[in-house]
């Protein structure tokens, strides 16, 4: 499983792209965390199979955790990911 640590609009994402997939398995997530890390939500997915690279990937996982976070910031998704 290949991780990798970025951030968006002051929160923390994890990425975790796995280096196989299998229909029905999750196949790797996404985990955003508030800046001081005390409280975090976690996505895993579940893809029929991920094409292209490891890189590929990664950039579609940070787009898919970008999404999250910008419709949760609008009030669409019923959590909480802000931090005041």
């Amino acid at each position: 499983m290949h991780e990798t640590k970025r951030s968006y609009k002051g929160l923390h994402i994890v990425l975790c792209v796995p280096d196989a997939t299998a229909p029905g398995k999750p196949s790797g997530g996404v985990l955003f965390t508030a800046p001081d890390r005390s409280i975090g939500v976690r996505f895993t997915l579940d893809w029929r199979a991920l094409r292209g690279s490891v890189q590929q990937a990664e950039e579609w996982f940070f787009a898919y955790a970008a999404g999250v976070v910008d419709c949760e910031l609008v009030g669409g998704l019923g959590i909480d990911l802000r931090y005041d």
